[in-house]
């Protein structure tokens, strides 16, 4: 678990490079602003170090403590401890492997959450140095944008992050249309807290309730 942070009273983050609307969806592209900006007492980490490493591409799912990652073109996952054509971990020494190995594109890994979040971050090793597409974030509300960007030198690192003050998401998707695109991700951050001064509302509607 990490450390949030509630900043008194809650404004755009310094660090948000997006605002989808005035007060609700900002998007991230650094983890420290991310964490300091986190309305949630604590942040979930997924890091990959209590899963056994093959080191090699072998299933299409993985099922964790808190999220299940799947993709649509399997096998296409694996968890590697040492780094591997440019892809490292973030976090301790182990990571997840991602590959479209195929001709069959859009490429989608999706992960799916057991509870509802509204903070969702992720660091992205060794995207965009092959092909010209970028990685697009998704979610089951209807937020999107661009998660990792093309055009970039292999072993390259790039962080997402996402808030939704007021709204909760349980699916995320991470898609690509580049054939043959290796990456990896590791520290996957995320949790579920409102605004300080959002008024509680029914879960079935989507909405957060603040802890």
């Amino acid at each position: 678990m990490l450390g949030g942070g509630v900043p008194p009273p809650w404004v755009r983050p310094k660090g948000a490079v997006k605002k989808f609307n005035a007060e609700v969806t900002y998007v991230f592209t650094d983890q420290q602003v991310f964490l300091d900006s986190a309305l949630c007492r604590t942040v979930s980490l997924e890091s990959f170090e209590a899963i056994g490493a093959t080191n090699r591409i072998g299933t299409s799912v993985l099922s964790l403590d808190r999220v299940t990652v799947s993709t649509d073109n399997p096998p296409q996952l694996g968890v590697w401890n040492g780094r591997y054509q440019g892809a490292f971990a973030t976090d301790g020494s182990q990571w997840l492997g991602i590959e479209e190995n195929s001709l069959v594109i859009p490429h989608v890994t999706t992960l799916s959450f057991d509870r509802p979040i509204n903070h969702f971050g992720v660091n992205i090793t060794d995207y965009g140095d092959f092909g010209g597409e970028n990685l697009i974030f998704a979610n089951d509300i209807g937020d999107e944008a661009t998660a990792a960007f093309s055009g970039q030198a292999s072993g390259n690192h790039q962080f997402f992050g996402i808030i939704n003050s007021t709204r909760a998401f349980r699916t995320v998707t991470l898609t690509h249309d580049i054939s043959g695109e290796f990456y990896g991700i590791d520290e996957v951050t995320f949790c579920f807290r409102g605004r300080p001064d959002t008024a509680q509302s029914r879960s079935s509607s989507g909405r957060v309730t603040p802890d």
